[in-house]
């Protein structure tokens, strides 16, 4: 049934592309100067979280340096606190997934409401064909269309930009402004969090880890982004003997919350784990950026605590590819089992180690 979806789809997309290159022409703009010179440019999510985090970069850029330009964002409801905790935009639209059926009445309203905005710049950060967000982006009217090449990306995108797919996948965003002649000085500075949402949380975990020396390890069993996921019994294998080693208390934590993978691992940990239920997204970032170690596969909150600089260990699988490594990031091991071997304690606990070595390095 998937398969069959997945086929009427994408021959859906290729009739509408069909129309659309044969009815509709597109005004001519200039790049950079239609970026730099827009009075609004419209993000569009891709409905995956830690694209957000991907894009943030590019959008904090035009806030530091072309405050004249307004942008907005178009986000899934779930995500609009994370977008609000970690890009500095004009506005947010937020939807949800019922407006984002093709043409109901609730997504007709929402172009609508898109194309009043009279956006110049359209930047989607899919990496792959959303017709009904693609759509959106084609209809606001926009005279440029930036985001990532792939098939039948044309004519929704009129602006496509090509990457290299061994590099890491966050860093796709950047490259492509780079490639249009912005950004020479580099976008990499380090996207955070509000100073007083990381007080609130090293607050909470305060209140029930008073003592002093005990390590906040968090860990992640949730699915990773290749589909392929890091069994909780593995993970707490690792963590058990984490705790037989280090004075440590666990925080669990996941994107989304499932209650069920959640009571999983507790089930499989002999540590202790701090009782903490993040309220929303923005409280779980937070609370990420409070740990004095990481445990995850490559999940969303991998990525954001890569970019948080908290010490993290990536447990992959053989399907999470190079382009998954974060680039340039001391503070993130990779860690992968091979099928078929124990897993090596002794690579583990060098990582360990060098991780919070170079913690103790940064604070004295």
């Amino acid at each position: 049934m998937a398969k069959e979806n997945k086929m009427e789809r994408e021959l859906l997309s290729r009739l509408i592309s069909s129309y659309l290159r044969r009815f509709r022409k597109d005004r001519p703009f200039t790049l950079p100067h239609h970026l730099t010179g827009s009075k609004r440019i419209l993000v569009v999510d891709s409905g995956e979280t830690v694209d957000l985090l991907f894009a943030a970069p590019v959008v904090n850029w035009f806030h530091e340096n072309h405050p004249d330009v307004k942008i907005t964002l178009l986000v899934l409801q779930k995500d609009a606190d994370v977008a609000k905790s970690i890009m500095k935009v004009s506005g947010i639209i937020t939807c949800d997934p019922k407006q984002l059926r093709l043409f109901k009445a609730d997504y007709m309203a929402l172009s609508r409401k898109l194309r009043k905005l009279e956006i110049d710049t359209v930047i989607l950060t899919s990496r792959q064909m959303s017709l009904e967000r693609h759509l959106l982006a084609f209809m606001t009217g926009a005279a440029a269309r930036i985001g990532f090449a792939f098939p039948m990306a044309f004519p929704f995108v009129n602006c496509e930009v090509k990457v290299s797919e061994e590099a890491y996948i966050g860093g796709g965003m950047p490259r492509i402004l780079q490639s249009l002649g912005l950004g020479a000085g580099g976008f990499r500075g380090r996207t955070a969090i509000a100073q007083q949402d990381v007080q609130h949380a090293r607050q909470l975990i305060h209140f029930r880890k008073p003592e002093k020396g005990v390590l906040t390890v968090g860990i992640d069993p949730g699915n990773g982004k290749t589909s392929h996921t890091v069994i909780p019994e593995i993970i707490a294998y690792l963590a058990n003997n984490l705790a037989g080693r280090l004075r440590v208390k666990f925080l669990l934590l996941m994107n989304p919350w499932d209650q069920r993978l959640i009571e999983r691992l507790k089930g499989e940990l002999r540590g202790e784990t701090i009782d903490l239920e993040p309220s929303n997204q923005a409280e779980t970032l937070a609370l990420l950026s409070n740990c004095d170690l990481f445990l995850s596969g490559n999940t969303d909150l991998f990525h954001f605590a890569a970019e948080f600089d908290v010490p993290v260990i990536g447990l992959f699988t053989k399907y999470d590819g190079r382009h998954w490594i974060p680039e340039n990031r001391p503070n993130v091991r990779i860690f992968k089992g091979v099928k078929g071997e124990q897993l090596s304690l002794k690579t583990f606990f060098t990582d360990v180690e060098e991780l919070l070595q170079m913690a103790r390095n940064r604070q004295t």
